[in-house]
């Protein structure tokens, strides 16, 4: 089993339940030193899509899943992750998050791979792609900051 920290689309419980059958929420955690940025734009979405970028003074909330292999393997295929050193869309990583009791979790996430070609601005992201979002941190219960945060977004 792996812990997994999804804080773009795959917070949404319908969207990972599609995904991820057995995939476990285990609820709120949050990852410092980050921040949320729309640095890829998906050619499958057709608009900008989450990511998260180094920021000593920030701060990510997301959802804690517990992965079976299954479906981290499925989950690979939806975030373009081929594998370590190849082209991937994102690449998979090692964080270190903090639940809701304050404890430290090592969980993999998918981020926006260094070398790929960004954006010299964020990438405009769209209403249906903020809505996975807003919903997943309103089920999960995100602190009400972030999640006001998340709907004052402009798509």
């Amino acid at each position: 089993m792996f812990s997994y920290f999804a804080y773009g689309s795959n917070m949404d419980p319908d969207q990972m339940a599609e995904r991820c059958p057995d995939a476990r929420g285990l609820g709120a955690a949050r990852l410092p030193g980050y921040r949320l940025a729309f640095t890829r734009f998906s050619p499958r979405r057709q608009c900008g899509v989450a990511d998260v970028v180094r920021d000593d003074d920030s701060e990510v909330w997301g959802v804690l899943y517990e992965l079976s292999d299954a479906d981290l393997r499925t989950l690979d295929l939806f975030e373009g992750f081929v594998g370590v050193g190849q082209k991937n869309g994102y690449d998979r990583i090692s964080v270190v998050v903090h639940d809701a009791r304050g404890q430290s979790v090592e969980a993999l996430t998918y981020v926006v791979p260094p070398g790929a070609k960004r954006p010299e601005a964020e990438c405009v992201t769209s209403s249906d792609y903020l809505c996975h979002l807003i919903e997943g941190a309103r089920y999960w219960k995100l602190p009400e900051a972030y999640r006001e945060m998340l709907g004052g977004l402009e798509p």
